[in-house]
């Protein structure tokens, strides 16, 4: 009387088993639909927000963090010229020439900050110490380093090699050496 079958080789089970998958699909596809759609309002508010402060003039025109898309771009409206009135100068006056004061170059130690190599993206403590190694001890020694002794310095980090070319530490230490905070914090990020 036994059919030989067991209760998972009925057709019933396969049948809700196969059914329970197809359901499983679906909800996956359309949660998968609405992340889409999400993420697509998200970038248009991000648009929307550069291209306001931008108008506003708190971002310069290559500033914006998302780009446009070539249909906006079709679309967008034209600024409006900025009128400038010219500015009169005043007329110097008259001073006699100041004799010219004898300078005496003081080397200026480097603040405590801007030898930390560690302030750069990417770089850690431990690669930080291959580089005093290799003699580069602060921020403004590698920023002065020319593209043949950075592959030099590079070629000896072992594994860490890459990270000099990729996380651009030099172009890093420049911004840092020449005191340019936004410019640095412009092009990698905040400090």
């Amino acid at each position: 009387m036994d059919s030989g079958t067991t209760p998972l080789q009925s057709p019933g089970f396969l049948g809700a088993l196969t059914t329970v998958h197809f359901v499983l699909i679906a909800v996956l596809a359309v949660l998968t639909i609405i992340g889409i759609a999400y993420g697509m309002k998200l970038a248009r508010a991000r648009r929307q927000a550069a291209r306001e402060l931008e108008d506003a003039g708190h971002l310069e025109h290559g500033d914006a963090a998302v780009p446009e898309p070539a249909a906006a771009v079709e679309t967008a409206r034209p600024t409006p010229p900025v009128e400038r009135t010219p500015v009169e100068r005043m007329p110097e006056p008259a001073i006699a020439p100041a004799p010219a004061p004898v300078a005496t170059p003081i080397p200026a130690a480097p603040a405590a900050a801007d030898t930390d190599l560690t302030r750069l993206k990417g770089l850690g403590p431990k690669v930080a110490a291959m580089l005093i190694e290799q003699g580069v001890p602060d921020i403004a020694t590698l920023a002065t380093l020319d593209a043949a002794r950075a592959d030099a310095v590079a070629a000896q980090l072992g594994m860490f090699a890459p990270r000099m070319t990729k996380d651009r530490w030099v172009e890093q230490a420049q911004f840092l050496a020449a005191g340019d905070i936004a410019g640095f914090e412009a092009r990698f990020g905040k400090l």
